[in-house]
């Protein structure tokens, strides 16, 4: 998956930035941003690997997993303090970064969902994006549930 790529790419350049320049605020920001990017790739690789080998409740399972992180890693740069800190910060070219590559990473994971949505037993695919505070939420009907 190019999710997966993205994500890599996102973490090395986390990765790079110099901490001894960043505050204790920026520093926190940086380690929860690196700690949740890096449990979103292995939820993502888990994903496509269930792809790969046709386990659809897996699929499934992990596709409310990834958008339970990708909202909740929303949901914390929007907080008023983090939001001020971030407009201010070396990060803010980084948390816009972040903030694409999940945005990204989601799209492929529902187009993924309906190129194989016979295969899930799903009749049909709802995506809601929420803008205050930013948030994607999907629907999914299931044939026969």
């Amino acid at each position: 998956m190019k999710a997966v790529e993205r994500l890599n790419e996102t973490i090395d350049e986390l990765n790079k930035i110099n901490e001894s320049e960043l505050s204790i605020n920026e520093l926190d920001l940086l380690k929860f941003l690196k700690n949740q990017l890096l449990k979103s790739k292995t939820l993502f690789e888990s994903f496509s690997k269930n792809v790969d080998e046709k386990r659809w409740d897996d699929v499934l399972s992990y596709t409310f997993q990834i958008l339970q992180r990708i909202n909740s890693i929303f949901g914390y740069l929007v907080q008023p303090t983090i939001l001020s800190m971030i407009s201010r910060s070396k990060l803010s070219a980084m948390v816009e970064n972040i903030i694409d590559t999940l945005a990204f990473s989601a799209s492929e994971m529902i187009v993924v969902l309906k190129q194989n949505n016979k295969s899930l037993g799903i009749d049909s695919i709802t995506v809601n994006i929420g803008s205050n505070p930013p948030s994607i939420s999907i629907s999914v009907v299931i044939k026969g549930g």
